[in-house]
């Protein structure tokens, strides 16, 4: 029997290597997955080695900064609890070495990162004394920084600095050798790092050899990759990540190319990679899967002598293999896909495609909102994130239970999926005439695609598990009567109704209702609370025609959304609607007839036109009606929203550590 997808697990022989498969690992560490350890903590190795034996080729491992005197950052920024690895301890290189084996076992490469994230650079001179080199101008990059801050490289670093900075990338790449790692993977996307900073016009203002003209700014990273080349030869596999083009100002892809073609002579894979950082992570906004690929293609195109890899938004097996069979990649690189699916290579070599859980580009596994709890999170794998203490949560299966679930949204599908996998015999009871909850708005955005993607999964599911569904059906304590062992209360939340005067009125809806009956809406619609729910109903309104403004009492918009990789992307995508309008440190004051009026923080009464407002204040646990229906059954829990308002990602935690324990 073939593969269900042929060319994506196509083995791929680049020099004295062969990959099992077509599938790559991208560099990503869950920032959170390390406690005070400097060496590779058991969930870290579990996490990487389960991306091995569950599909990925070739696995790029990342986090290794050497601990050259990091000063400490605050705990609001996240990239301070990104793991760093002291490798030139004895015993971590001990910890790293069963990783790489380990990975090995299951036949997988392992590159080793080459990124420092502090800019400096450990140089082993000739008579083998340890220079520390820094060459990182001070750049105040604020707490709010959201993708990998770049700066101006000008004269200030030395140019016989810059010399021993390349020498010891070929240092650290044989060092890398010697620990078994078959591969380095050098970041030079984004002007992130001194080869990419160097290379881009935009950020190399140098006035010597190493600046000016395309030549010049070239020659820092062709000496860095001939140093590796020279360190390692050919057995090792050279990668580097690499921004096909750069934003007005920057290098074009023609110039993209003209470097490459210096370059291929040292380098085995260039990860194509996206101009700037935050859209290398897409986010639901960019409807466009792979937004990448075609400048992939034209990289593709030019017939060099590499392997073409890409990255940003690889998931759907389909996409992937279709992009390697046009010839346009020989190669795609995910992170994502294995957060939200730890065995995906195993679910799509069984060419169960409809069993992956759609990813929902959310990137809570890059970092958190300013307001969110410490820890890594995947909004739909509930178990990433505490890996490492999985073990204590749930007890073994006893006897087979009959439960009733009380609400069809995305908690109560979750648990009743996790029930029915367990043994359970499960049933659904849903008030609505269809399965969907709280997230059944996504069908009418079109940038809720992956919302949308989510909800049909588990509709899907719930279907294919044979899980007894009641629709139109609003459960009752009395209906239930004595027949179930448990019962799982699941219904949710509703909105807040604000104490403003004209709350009430008939122009005013909330916020999925004015999603979903936007027709019912006159032209100037004025939106209370902008949160991300608020921002998003907003968008889409005025996406729809509608003059929008949204007023915020805090001091920005969408306050709380995740910050890396994130907040600029969403950013970006409301301020390119001209007729959506932020209003923040606005207190609404008063719904009319016709207008809104709010206050600024000067106590200043202001009326904005309003045909029509949207409320969209917050949410109210449904929790007097979850408790009705305690005492139905031997065991009883209540299930997401109806303990406590949150997100995809709280309540399908709180449904994993629910039924992990009937």
């Amino acid at each position: 029997m073939k593969p269900a997808y042929p060319h994506l697990f196509e083995p791929l022989r680049i020099g004295k290597f062969v990959l099992k498969n077509r599938m790559q690992s991208s560099n990503s560490l869950p920032h959170f997955s390390q406690g005070p350890e400097d060496y590779p903590a058991d969930a870290t190795i579990a996490h990487f080695v389960g991306r091995a034996r569950t599909g990925a080729a070739f696995v790029t491992f990342a986090g290794m900064d050497d601990n050259i005197d990091n000063p400490p950052l605050p705990d609001s920024l996240d990239v301070s609890h990104f793991p760093d690895f002291d490798i030139h301890n004895a015993k971590c290189q001990n910890y790293l070495v069963e990783m790489i084996e380990a990975m090995h076992a299951v036949g997988s490469l392992v590159s080793g990162s080459l990124f420092s994230a502090n800019k400096k650079y450990r140089y082993t001179a000739p008579d083998g004394s340890v220079e520390i080199i820094d060459a990182n101008p001070p750049i105040d990059v604020g707490l709010g920084a959201t993708a990998m801050a770049y700066q101006f490289v000008g004269d200030e670093i030395p140019a016989e600095d810059l010399k021993k900075i390349a020498v010891s990338y070929g240092q650290r790449a044989a060092f890398y050798q010697r620990l078994g790692f078959d591969a380095v993977t050098i970041h030079m996307s984004y002007r992130a790092q001194l080869p990419g900073q160097l290379l881009s016009p935009l950020s190399n203002t140098r006035t010597d050899e190493f600046g000016g003209s395309f030549e010049g700014r070239c020659r820092f990273p062709l000496l860095m990759l001939e140093e590796i080349k020279k360190a390692v030869g050919s057995n090792m596999l050279i990668e580097i990540q690499f921004s096909a083009e750069e934003p007005e100002g920057g290098y074009t892809v023609e110039e993209g190319i003209e470097f490459l073609k210096e370059a291929q002579k040292y380098v085995d894979i260039v990860q194509v990679r996206s101009a700037e950082g935050d859209p290398n992570h897409p986010i639901p906004f960019e409807l466009n899967p792979t937004p990448f690929l075609e400048l992939a293609g034209r990289i593709k195109a030019a017939g060099l002598d590499f392997k073409v890899s890409n990255v940003g938004g690889y998931f759907d097996p389909e996409i992937a293999d279709k992009a390697i069979a046009e010839g346009k990649v020989d190669m795609v690189a995910m992170a994502r896909a294995w957060i939200s699916n730890p065995t995906y290579g195993d679910i799509i070599s069984e060419g169960r495609k409809d069993d992956l859980v759609p990813c929902l580009r959310c990137n809570k596994c890059h970092g958190r909102g300013k307001n969110d709890i410490m820890t890594t999170t995947c909004s739909v794998n509930p178990r990433f994130g505490f890996e490492a203490v999985d073990r204590y949560i749930g007890k073994p299966v006893g006897e087979k239970k009959k439960v009733a679930v009380i609400g069809g949204g995305p908690g109560g599908m979750r648990t009743a999926l996790y029930l029915s996998e367990r043994g359970h015999d499960v049933t659904i009871y849903e008030a609505e005439d269809k399965l969907g909850g709280a997230i059944k708005h996504a069908d009418y955005v079109p940038f809720k695609w992956t919302l949308r993607d989510y909800k049909d999964f588990l509709i899907h599911q719930v279907e294919k598990h044979g899980i007894t569904v009641h629709l139109s059906t609003r459960a009752t304590p009395e209906m239930l009567g004595d027949d179930y062992d448990t019962v799982i209360a699941a219904v949710g939340a509703q909105p807040i109704i604000p104490g403003i005067p004209g709350a009430d009125g008939e122009n005013v809806t909330v916020a999925t209702d004015a999603i979903m009956h936007k027709e019912k809406l006159g032209h100037n619609v004025v939106v209370i609370g902008g949160g991300e729910v608020g921002v998003e109903t907003g968008m889409f309104l005025a996406q729809n025609g509608h003059e929008v403004s949204v007023i915020e009492m805090r001091d920005e918009l969408a306050a709380d959304t995740t910050v890396m990789h994130y907040r600029s992307m969403f950013q970006a995508a409301w301020e390119a609607i001209p007729n959506f309008h932020g209003i923040v440190n606005a207190t609404a004051k008063e719904i009319a007839a016709g207008h809104v009026t709010y206050t600024d923080p000067e106590g200043v009464d202001h009326e904005i036109p309003a045909d029509s407002v949207v409320l969209s204040v917050g949410m109210r646990s449904k929790t007097d009606e979850a408790l009705s229906f305690y005492g139905k059954g031997r065991e009883f829990f209540l299930v997401g929203d109806c303990k406590k308002p949150g997100t995809i990602q709280t309540t399908n935690r709180s449904a994993y550590g629910t039924a992990m324990n009937i």
